[in-house]
């Protein structure tokens, strides 16, 4: 019942979502065939010329057909054609989107055990030096922007000691491990933001549970430190964790648009900032959209996970 009830509110949430996207990229000022043509263009093309362009794209049409038209083809997994060269949005979104996912996929393997074991230690050494250096590093790591972070990387690690590529030679739709490969850098920067503020997430909760009155009557009991932060203490700071996390690894998907564009990494926010450019339309509205999708199951999956963990949710 839980998982229907969960189910049933992300598919309304993802209706609304789509709703004002559509309406949200619908007012903006322009349209791809402005973008298309250039001021002289535009200026000797007879005016009965550019409304036949208009009407040959759709443009012209009212803004509730389209809008039916839009959910129309979501349902049916239509994600709608290119205005200026009518090719499949899904083809153009498809594969920045996987290297995003990638990326991002990535990121959150290396990074959720090195937070983890960081925010473990600290918990434990909680007020003295290492508590104190771990929280002044991760609040360091987390203020400087990702941007920063990478050039400083591209500047130690591919001019003053030349061991990695500065920018990415891999192409879109190469594989996955080529691709990967290619970009250490890049994951290095999403990592080092990643770690420092999934640790000050886990290392707040950690704290906070180790001062609860359960674990003062486990210590009591004699159970040793050690088993009492792994067995008990660990299960219950994931639970307010779980929600921030899985936020962060949403935004991670859509979120790391700086730092595809310093290393010319080949994701979808890269592709998002040239739809943009170009006022493709369709396209920006499939992107939005992909990104909602992450955000919603990624908190559908942390409802779960914490209704999993704490019985007085599953009960409530």
């Amino acid at each position: 019942m839980l998982v229907l009830r969960r189910g049933a509110l992300s598919l309304v949430t993802l209706f609304l979502l789509a709703t004002f996207v559509f309406f949200a990229t619908e007012v903006l000022p322009g349209d791809a065939l402005d973008v298309s043509l250039s001021a002289d263009e535009m200026a000797m093309m007879p005016p009965e010329v550019l409304a036949r362009r208009r009407a040959e794209l759709g443009l012209d049409r009212p803004v509730l057909e389209r809008y039916l038209g839009f959910l129309g083809g979501l349902l049916n997994g239509d994600l709608g054609r290119t205005i200026i060269t009518r090719a499949p949005v899904a083809d153009i979104v498809a594969m920045p989107l996987r290297n995003s996912i990638a990326l991002a996929g990535v990121t959150l393997l290396l990074a959720l055990p090195v937070a983890l074991a960081i925010a473990m230690a600290a918990a434990q050494a909680k007020g003295r030096a290492l508590d104190n250096a771990v929280s002044g590093a991760a609040i360091i790591g987390y203020s400087i922007p990702e941007f920063v972070t990478g050039l400083l990387l591209i500047a130690v690690f591919a001019v003053w000691w030349p061991v990695f590529p500065a920018t990415i030679t891999a192409s879109t739709d190469d594989p996955l491990g080529v691709l990967l490969a290619a970009a250490p850098l890049a994951i290095a920067t999403t990592i080092i933001g990643s770690i420092a503020y999934l640790g000050r997430i886990l290392r707040v909760g950690l704290i906070e549970v180790m001062a609860a009155d359960f674990v003062e009557r486990l210590h009591l009991s004699g159970i040793p430190r050690w088993r009492i932060l792994w067995l008990h203490a660990l299960p219950a700071a994931m639970i307010p964790g779980l929600s921030a996390a899985a936020l962060y690894a949403a935004s991670l998907v859509s979120g790391v648009v700086v730092v595809e564009l310093v290393f010319a990494y080949p994701g979808i926010g890269a592709e998002l900032v040239r739809a943009v450019t170009r006022r493709e339309v369709h396209v920006v509205q499939a992107i939005a959209l992909a990104a909602a999708v992450c955000v919603v199951l990624f908190n559908l999956l942390a409802d779960l996970g914490i209704a999993a963990l704490d019985p007085r949710t599953r009960r409530a």
